[in-house]
């Protein structure tokens, strides 16, 4: 969207996603579970287990569902994972279908990307691989120790990233346009010094 109208999208923020998977990361062992029914089946969990499953897959640190009795997590699931379920199952065996980096389209805007440092649904060379494609006006954040929820483990750190980029407008620290702006601002002190 954001490369299809892009005098509407001013920045773009991509959280651990799997826009730059390719269909042959499948099968040379970039994610932990590589056969898409079972991937389906934890992304999309119908039962306590498989959401267990999820959970461990989500957080670095995984909070202690083990001991939330079934029947908890039952309802959980019927609630919060019920809509839908096989619609988003196909989207998932979908994604990688034919998927090479080639086709992704590159963002002329700045775009921030952030990973979580230990993400097992979108291992961090994912996030690496993105920010390679999409060159300089992007800018990778990893979050240290956390996993693919890392708003959830880390919400503050999570605000605070979205909160410069969107709303303050800053670029990302160690990002080239926040080391060519402090630069300017170093020559431009010095000229006013004259």
């Amino acid at each position: 969207m954001a490369a299809q109208f892009m005098e509407a999208v001013e920045r773009v923020v991509i959280c651990c996603s799997g826009v730059c998977m390719e269909e042959k990361d499948l099968t040379e062992g970039v994610f932990a579970v590589s056969d898409l029914e079972e991937a389906g089946k934890i992304l999309v969990p119908r039962s306590p287990g498989k959401l267990r499953e999820l959970v461990a897959y989500a957080f670095f640190r995984p909070p202690p569902v083990r001991f939330i009795p079934s029947c908890f997590l039952s309802d959980f699931i019927d609630a919060m994972c019920g809509e839908y379920v096989e619609e988003k199952r196909d989207l998932i065996r979908a994604i990688p279908k034919d998927r090479k980096l080639s086709n992704i389209p590159k963002l002329t805007q700045p775009t921030l990307i952030i990973w979580g440092e230990h993400d097992r649904i979108f291992p961090l060379e994912l996030g690496h691989r993105l920010k390679r494609h999409l060159g300089d006006n992007a800018h990778l954040t990893v979050v240290k120790n956390t996993g693919h929820a890392f708003n959830v483990e880390k919400p503050k750190e999570f605000i605070k990233l979205l909160k410069s980029f969107l709303i303050d407008l800053k670029p990302p620290p160690g990002s080239p346009v926040s080391i060519r702006s402090k630069l300017q601002d170093t020559l431009t002190e010095g000229d006013s010094k004259h």
